[in-house]
């Protein structure tokens, strides 16, 4: 390696060594002072409108096709993408690892609303697949309180 080659090679380091601390130095007082209870609270919250947006579009959906308001196919595929989204939104909370021991209360209430929630969406797809009337019927009724769980929780967190 030349002389040249190898100063440019330090001097490329250097700037990239010189960037990363200044990124990091900008990011560093972004956490600076935020509860990490509050900060755990409100992703909860996050994932509880997010699951209640996929419940309510997959109720929409089957509620649509059993008036005959939409096709059969059409619900299918909404439903099927709910499913997919809420379990989504279920798995990333399930990811984040509450601050405290406190917050526990917080991850065990958000968990099972969003399972529940992810269960009533899967019976829907299944008895939709089915073309099953009575039992999408009742499937969205399950939903439909799923979907007032996620709510009142949510609500509650706010």
């Amino acid at each position: 390696m030349t002389r040249v080659a190898k100063r440019d090679t330090l001097a490329g380091r250097a700037r990239r060594g010189a960037v990363v601390v200044f990124g990091a130095a900008l990011l560093l007082p972004a956490g600076c002072g935020a509860d990490p209870s509050a900060v755990y609270r409100d992703s909860a919250v996050k994932a509880l409108q997010g699951g209640l947006s996929e419940c309510r579009t997959a109720e929409l959906a089957g509620r649509l096709w059993l008036k005959g308001n939409s096709t059969h196919a059409f619900a299918l595929v909404v439903v099927g993408a709910s499913d997919a989204g809420v379990g989504a939104d279920a798995a990333w909370f399930e990811g984040q690892q509450p601050p405290r021991r406190a917050d526990d209360a917080i991850r065990r209430q958000t968990t099972d609303a969003l399972d529940g929630a992810a269960s009533s969406v899967q019976s829907v797809r299944v008895a939709l697949d089915r073309s099953a009337a009575a039992s999408t019927r009742a499937a969205l009724d399950e939903l439909s309180s799923a979907c007032s769980d996620l709510e009142a929780l949510a609500e509650d967190l706010s």
